[in-house]
């Protein structure tokens, strides 16, 4: 059973809007199927709103009737298109009969064609994806983006918790993207690109209360800096 708990508390969602069935049944025509973990996740919040707030744009069904470039280009399904439309995840044809597929995302207008790994499975994507997109919209936040050198990244796994999932190669080829807390509510997103310069990690975080996000500011100092 899809847990979106984390999803919930991290947006401040009241209550999920799920997708109709009409617009489901539309998606398993066109496809043929729909992989479980997708269905239910559409069912429980494929109408939620509140999930387009962050940097990116989740495509759900009722999206296959308004964008034909949907179809046009990507052999799957996909999931989330990056806000410049550079890249997006998706679910290649071939997995549709899984019931929890792996993601791939795509590079293909004028990148590379082959299919880059994003995650090992939808769930994880599902989870991993909502929180990187929540660490834009959180209330608490210092509006600015952060840095944690590589000297000091064992200091900084050290002072927080580490989430199980993790996205790679979305909106960048090499880039890893890792998540992490000091309380129920607030996130840090740690985005490491083996190809940067710096070799270091840049920083999104914020909390959805001012408690939540002290906590998270003491647990920083001196260990990251303004990006």
């Amino acid at each position: 059973m899809l847990d979106l708990s984390l999803v919930k508390r991290l947006y401040a969602i009241n209550k999920f809007h799920g997708s109709k069935p009409e617009e489901i049944n539309y998606l398993k025509q066109k496809f043929g199927q729909i992989p479980q973990v997708l269905e239910e996740f559409y069912l429980k919040a494929g109408n939620t709103d509140r999930l387009n707030h962050g940097q990116d744009t989740w495509i759900m069904p009722k999206d296959y009737k308004k964008y034909t470039w949907l179809e046009d280009f990507i052999e799957g399904i996909v999931l989330l298109n990056e806000n410049q439309g550079n890249c997006q995840a998706y679910i290649r044809n071939e997995d549709l009969s899984l019931p929890d597929p792996p993601v791939y995302v795509w590079y293909g207008y004028g990148g590379n064609e082959e299919p880059q790994s994003c995650t090992r499975s939808l769930s994880e994507f599902i989870i991993a994806a909502s929180a990187y997109e929540a660490a834009f919209t959180l209330e608490y936040n210092p509006e600015d983006f952060y840095y944690v050198s590589s000297e000091d990244y064992s200091e900084f796994e050290s002072r927080f918790n580490k989430y199980p999932f993790k996205l790679t190669n979305w909106i960048s080829y090499d880039i890893e993207i890792t998540f992490y807390n000091n309380d129920p509510y607030n996130l840090i997103a740690a985005l490491y690109c083996e190809s940067a310069e710096d070799d270091g990690s840049q920083l999104i975080y914020g909390a959805v209360n001012e408690e939540a996000y002290n906590k998270l500011e003491k647990a920083l100092e001196g260990i990251c800096e303004p990006f």
